[in-house]
């Protein structure tokens, strides 16, 4: 049976929430900026536990963000640096198995394609957001057309790399509710909960399979 598994990427391969890791780096040192950081990273787990329709999230943290071309170009570079430890081996023993890999992300492409480069994946095995840029340089809104960007759009995300792919089987894996809305809404036909970056109850709870850390998570894998 040709499977596919698909990846969530902010605390599931990377060991962080991308755009808040971006903006805690371009507000450091600025009067308020960790208090800022703070009630963004709260906005980003309310989205990702479900509490906060996740469009509304984003739309929340990129009018706080305040982030300019050279910032998220900075933090991809520094983000290619927080993998989660173990993922780059599991991802390898998945591909030698002949498993297609995907990643697909709530988060932004600019900001987590040299990650995702340094895990592996090529240009075509990436799904994720785009920022807009205004004619200073500065982000100031993303691409409302994306699925994404918007609760349950990983789902049909999901649906569409399963067909183009031919596979029989989509396992999605992911911290986050939105992971989950993409086997809910029947996008993946399996769905594991990742929590070794961080443990989000809401998923824990919904989840059929949960791990707790990598080598969990290759276990439930078969790998």
């Amino acid at each position: 049976m040709a499977r596919i598994i698909i990846f969530d990427v902010d605390s599931t391969l990377l060991k962080v929430e991308s755009l808040d890791f971006a903006v805690e780096r371009a507000l450091a040192g600025q009067p308020g900026g960790k208090a800022r950081a703070a009630e963004l990273a709260e906005i980003t787990d309310k989205g990702m536990a479900g509490a906060l329709d996740f469009r509304q999230s984003l739309e929340v943290r990129i009018s706080m963000a305040g982030l300019t071309r050279g910032d998220v170009e900075d933090a991809a570079q520094a983000l290619a640096f927080e993998l989660t430890p173990g993922m780059a081996e599991l991802l390898e023993k998945l591909r030698a198995r002949s498993a297609g890999v995907f990643a697909v992300s709530g988060g932004f492409a600019e900001l987590v394609s040299p990650a995702l480069d340094a895990l592996g994946f090529a240009p075509g095995d990436i799904r994720a957001n785009r920022f807009v840029f205004d004619t200073d340089g500065n982000v100031s809104d993303f691409d409302r057309d994306n699925p994404l960007s918007r609760s349950g759009g990983k789902g049909p995300v999901a649906a569409a790399l399963k067909s183009l792919t031919g596979a029989d089987l989509a396992v999605m894996v992911g911290d986050g509710i939105t992971d989950y809305e993409a086997f809910a809404g029947g996008g993946a036909d399996a769905f594991i909960g990742f929590g070794g970056v961080v443990r989000r109850e809401a998923v824990a709870q919904r989840a059929p399979a949960f791990a707790g850390s990598v080598d969990e998570l290759a276990k439930l894998l078969g790998v």
